[in-house]
C-alpha cells in the first residue's frame, strides 16, 4: 500500500485527513498530515518534509497531496518530486481522499493513483445549478 502524505499550511491538512477518516476509518493506516506553520521557513520545512517522507516510505514511495500549485507546501515538495518514488498531486480536496481508500486495495502504481485521484478531484468540482439542469432536476 503506497503512503500517502497530505502537505498544506495551516490545518488544513488534518482538518481534511480527519473528515476523510470520518467516511472510510481505513485512511488510518499510511495516510498522515503534515501542517505547516504559516510562518514556516522554507529549510525548517523542507526538513520536516524530507524526515517524514524517510518514515512513510517502505519501498513502495510516497504519493504528497497538497493545496495548491505554486503554494509554499508544494514548493517544498517538489525539490522531492521523482516519479518513480514521490509524486505529488496539487488541489487536495474530500473527495480525491475519499476515492483513495477505494483505490488503495488495487495495487496500482504510484503514477496510476495519482491520475486517478486527480480525476475523482476534478470530477467532484460542479456548478450545482449546471450540473442539476444537465439532470433536468428542478429545485424548489
Amino acid at each position: 500500500m503506497i503512503p500517502v502524505l497530505v502537505l498544506t499550511h495551516g490545518d488544513l491538512a488534518v482538518a481534511l485527513l480527519d473528515a476523510a477518516r470520518t467516511i472510510d476509518p481505513q485512511l488510518a493506516d499510511r495516510t498522515e498530515a503534515l501542517a505547516l506553520p504559516w510562518d514556516v521557513d522554507s529549510d525548517s520545512a523542507s526538513g520536516s518534509l524530507k524526515q517524514r517522507l524517510r518514515d512513510l516510505d517502505k519501498g513502495e514511495g510516497v504519493l504528497i497531496l497538497t493545496d495548491m500549485f505554486g503554494g509554499t507546501a508544494t514548493n517544498v515538495a517538489l525539490p522531492f518530486l521523482d516519479p518513480n518514488r514521490v509524486e505529488i498531486v496539487t488541489g487536495v480536496n474530500l473527495p480525491m481522499l475519499v476515492k483513495l481508500g477505494s483505490l488503495r486495495g488495487q495495487e496500482l502504481p504510484l503514477g496510476e493513483i495519482a491520475l486517478r485521484l486527480t480525476a475523482a478531484a476534478q470530477k467532484s468540482i460542479r456548478v450545482a445549478s449546471e450540473f442539476l439542469r444537465s439532470k433536468n432536476f428542478r429545485a424548489g
